[in-house]
């Protein structure tokens, strides 16, 4: 294994202001490394730890923005949240082609360490219940519903763009959560126990629990709503 510790002499501007050295010495040395997977696993984690901080932050300047009604503000942050959670499941791609013998060495090294003992993702899923609180105390400020919002779209155009971004995010959330299961299923298998004593193919469940359900129930209803009022049977195609 070659040497990796470090790199430069943490003395210019750049190495001052992004710390270059204090982050190459949170991976392990290559001399503490069980096999040459270790540091892409242990980056993957690391950097997904710093992501996922970038999007509590986000979310947490949306509710600000949302309880201000400065919506389209806080639908560029929603936004932009939802294109981090997409390219952090498009890096999932990088474990997936490791080994499942060689993952284990590893894996003995995280005692009963779980993914879901992330403080970063317990965090995310405790603030956007916040983002949505703040959204639904918006919509009763002004007297509206989401069904109205769909129906109605260009006359509430700012609002709607944060309605369609919230489900974006959600949908984006949620297929963070299916690229991962299914890495676990590809490295450890579905039918085997998590270091925790979980059935790993509980994380399946997951990955069909939106943190919007009515954004999606909404949708059925204006489908139904549509059909009754301009299709001569009413609801369902022919």
């Amino acid at each position: 294994m070659t040497e990796l510790s470090t790199f430069g002499d943490g003395t210019s501007d750049y190495e001052k202001y992004i710390r270059t050295q204090q982050l190459y010495a949170l991976q392990k040395a290559p001399t503490e490394w069980v096999n040459e997977e270790e540091l892409l696993f242990q980056v993957i984690h690391q950097s997904m730890e710093l992501w996922l901080k970038v999007c509590i932050q986000h979310l947490e300047q949306c509710i600000t923005w949302i309880n201000d009604e400065s919506l389209h503000e806080a639908t560029r942050f929603l936004t932009r949240t939802s294109e981090i959670l997409t390219w952090l499941a498009e890096g999932l791609k990088f474990p997936r082609s490791m080994a499942p013998w060689d993952y284990h060495k590893i894996r003995m090294g995280l005692g009963k360490g779980s993914g879901q003992e992330s403080p970063t993702y317990q965090r995310i899923h405790k603030v956007v219940p916040r983002v949505l609180a703040a959204f639904n105390a918006l919509l009763a400020k002004r007297g509206l519903t989401v069904d109205e919002l769909h129906q109605e779209r260009a006359k509430h155009q700012p609002l709607y763009d944060l309605m369609w971004a919230m489900a974006q995010f959600d949908q984006e959330l949620l297929a963070w959560k299916f690229r991962h299961y299914h890495v676990v299923r590809r490295i450890i298998g579905d039918a085997v126990m998590s270091l925790k004593g979980i059935p790993a193919k509980s994380l399946e469940k997951t990955t069909m629990e939106p943190a919007f359900p009515d954004l999606w129930d909404v949708i059925n209803r204006t489908t139904n709503t549509y059909n009754a009022r301009y299709r001569p049977q009413g609801g369902a195609y022919q």
